[in-house]
């Protein structure tokens, strides 16, 4: 078998026609070795060393040989030709699938679905058992330099407590004593700042780092109300949801950029972020689901934490800076419905 193909020597830009036979392992061919129009020589290259790229379209077929030297030609149908291997095969496939818009098509629709499925269940999975295999150290240290960052001048999000000592005490007190009636919360270091920018806020970073702002002190009517949030803190820091939830956006991050191809774009961090938000309304009702079972453990009024809530959205309305408790969080009102149930009795374990 025959094919007309341009040859290039890998040393000069010019192409020379030449015709190139298919024998039962080589190419071969007639093609001058210089440019100073030398008689022709027999070039033969083994197949098996020589690379054919794939086909693209109706575009050129390339033959890369083995001696960095390259053949192009319009003839298509190579591997027809060529010592059998199972790889042709695949590639035919591969092409087959490539020029019919209906297989791609379909392939696009299984691609984005698959994708979906991938991001909305495997993702938090993933993330679940990541955090549950990250040391502690690297989760505090993690959540250490976050607060620091925060705490910077530059940033503006935090400064200094003005909270009284005797109120920081009692709340310190009544968080204890929640903890010793529950016997049933992890490690953790609540620290008070005040800020502006944040407003009333209370938030768990990785590590135990509890986060507890002046402006939502004063919003709170009483003690009970302070606790109730910090016990719906706790809950994240149990369930190691800080750590578990920038992992989420880590990796769902990385899976778009690898669809899209394109890490700068902005619609590869939209995604991220607005599955990064989904995930935090699962993360939500866990917390909550810890903070009930808590206050009643602990004889706390659990409708002070539906009370507190109420107040948080109302204080912020539909401002864009709303606290973590209440934004990008599952309905308010059904969450504060189990709270506000009847609580007949304290549930506390016994010893």
């Amino acid at each position: 078998m025959q094919f007309d193909a341009d040859y290039f020597d890998g040393i000069s830009p010019r192409a020379q026609r030449v015709l190139v036979s298919i024998t039962d392992d080589a190419f071969t061919f007639n093609a001058t070795t210089d440019i100073s129009g030398a008689s022709p020589t027999r070039h033969i290259f083994f197949i098996k060393d020589c690379h054919i790229q794939a086909k693209l379209g109706t575009g050129r077929r390339l033959i890369d040989l083995s001696d960095g030297s390259r053949l192009e030609t319009d003839y298509q149908d190579l591997e027809h030709h060529l010592p059998k291997n199972s790889s042709h095969h695949l590639w035919r496939a591969i092409h087959y699938a490539e020029s019919h818009l209906l297989i791609v098509i379909f392939a696009l629709i299984g691609i984005v679905l698959s994708s979906l499925l991938l991001l909305k269940y495997g993702v938090p999975v993933a993330a679940k058992f990541a955090a549950l295999a990250t040391p502690p150290s690297i989760e505090k240290d993690l959540g250490k330099q976050t607060l620091e960052a925060l705490d910077h001048q530059k940033l503006g999000y935090f400064t200094a407590s003005e909270l009284s000592d005797a109120k920081k005490s009692a709340i310190q007190e009544a968080l204890k004593d929640l903890c010793l009636k529950t016997r049933d919360c992890p490690s953790y270091q609540l620290t008070f700042r005040k800020s502006p920018t944040i407003g009333a806020n209370a938030f768990a970073l990785p590590g135990g780092y509890l986060i507890m702002t002046d402006e939502l002190v004063a919003l709170a009517k009483d003690n009970n109300e302070i606790i109730a949030v910090l016990a719906h803190e706790l809950g994240h820091v149990k369930g190691r949801h800080a750590l578990r939830q920038t992992l989420q956006g880590t990796i769902s991050g990385i899976i778009v950029i690898a669809i899209t191809g394109d890490v700068s774009s902005i619609a590869a961090g939209l995604p991220a972020l607005m599955l990064n938000m989904s995930y935090s309304r699962d993360l939500e009702l866990d917390a909550d689901h810890y903070a009930l079972k808590s206050l009643k453990t602990a004889c706390i009024p659990t409708h002070s934490f539906a009370t507190l809530l109420l107040k948080l959205e109302k204080s912020h309305g539909g401002s864009t800076s709303a606290p973590e408790m209440i934004s990008s969080h599952p309905n308010t009102k059904q969450r504060i419905m189990p709270f506000l149930s009847k609580q007949h009795q304290c549930e506390q374990p016994s010893i």
